[in-house]
């Protein structure tokens, strides 16, 4: 698609449609959940000191949890060079519509805790609820991206009216259907996420075999790991598991960067940037066995030890140390999904000191045994 104005004459190519709500998706999410997930664990002693800059610019990056969804609309909006009304219209139907902020009406009496002060008759109160369903989220952009394209195609745009219809008609109207979905598709995603629960449970090392391996394809593709494993809550040992599989593609990936590339690319990939090394991984497709392999045997003592993580960290690995250090520390926020920790010194031999040795193992068997690959097939610049 080449039209850089998104309305009525806007092509649709259905693979390019989807391709830009993963994106959109990938890139909300990642702005919503990496500050706080990085910077929680930095500012806890602070915190625990009663230093009061550290506990409001921790309650300000944790608010950016709760504006995940309002983030996935505003991201998905902007791959489609949506114009600023229909920006924000969307980012509000979504937001409205995933849970994030939920509102509920506060009897005559109840003491605001911002304020202080009592109410005399009873009034609506919003909450921040955590990241809300991610997947409702993205299903409530793409039909927000439909309906506003219809509008442009078959009603020009609402014209002279649309400051005044599109906020009411495809914000409120698309709002209130996400809102009226969002028990159904809670429900499915809950589903999934007990369901793979259920099976790490019953079958601890194939199960975290699988979901490792998963995760160790899933972040060098343009879907987000950090996506994924929000939207089906994933959680305890399947979260230990996606960790050391994004862990695995890391190591495979900074072993042969440091060889070929310059300092830069390669600290750059430790950060995080696996996604950056896309086009070299899949002109050399065959690389992705050696982290398939690596994920496999790293995920065998994540098994062995019972290492839990959350949701919000089953997509990170090293990114920030999320992965690790929540391993070995209770977070009491999410004590929900985790309820066993191991000691720092069982979180660095599963996610460093297996992950390292399997990493370089797989890679000296595919690169100088069975020679699918060669360091510098992964030249490149970021």
């Amino acid at each position: 698609m080449n039209n850089e104005v998104f309305d009525g004459n806007y092509r649709f190519n259905l693979k390019d449609f989807l391709f830009k709500i993963l994106a959109g998706s990938a890139q909300g999410i990642l702005i919503g959940v990496l500050p706080s997930a990085i910077l929680k664990y930095v500012l806890r002693p602070f915190i625990q000191s009663g230093m009061h800059w550290a506990i409001s610019l921790n309650a300000i990056l944790v608010l950016f949890s709760s504006f995940i969804p309002l983030l996935i609309g505003l991201a998905i909006a902007m791959q489609f060079k949506m114009k600023a009304l229909d920006v924000g219209v969307l980012t509000i139907a979504v937001g409205a519509a995933s849970g994030s902020i939920k509102w509920a009406v506060a009897p005559a009496g109840f003491v605001n805790p911002v304020s202080g002060l009592a109410l005399k008759a009873p009034a609506s109160v919003y909450i921040a609820a955590g990241a809300g369903d991610v997947i409702n989220a993205m299903i409530v952009s793409a039909i927000g991206v439909l309906v506003i394209w219809l509008v442009y195609k078959y009603l020009w745009g609402f014209g002279a009216l649309a400051i005044i219809l599109s906020p009411l008609v495809i914000g409120g109207g698309v709002g209130l259907l996400g809102l009226t979905i969002a028990p159904v598709v809670g429900n499915v995603t809950t589903w999934l996420g007990n369901l793979v629960e259920y099976f790490t449970t019953l079958l601890p090392i194939p199960m975290s075999i699988l979901i490792a391996m998963a995760f160790s394809f899933i972040i060098i593709t343009p879907v987000s790991t950090v996506g994924i494993a929000l939207a089906i809550s994933l959680a305890g040992l399947g979260s230990g598991a996606a960790g050391v599989g994004v862990i695995a593609t890391t190591v495979i990936l900074l072993i042969n960067s440091v060889k070929v590339n310059k300092k830069g690319t390669s600290i750059a990939i430790f950060l995080g940037a696996m996604k950056g090394m896309m086009p070299s991984v899949f002109k050399r497709p065959q690389m992705i066995l050696s982290f398939l392999l690596t994920a496999a045997i790293s995920a065998i003592p994540v098994a062995l030890f019972n290492v839990q993580g959350t949701p919000t960290t089953a997509g990170f690995g090293w990114i920030g140390m999320v992965s690790p250090i929540q391993s070995s520390v209770m977070d009491t926020a999410d004590k929900a999904f985790q309820t066993h920790t191991v000691s720092p010194m069982i979180a660095i031999l599963v996610f460093f000191v297996v992950p390292i040795i399997a990493g370089l193992l797989s890679d000296f068997l595919f690169t100088k045994v069975i020679k699918l690959y060669k360091p510098t097939d992964l030249q490149q610049e970021l």
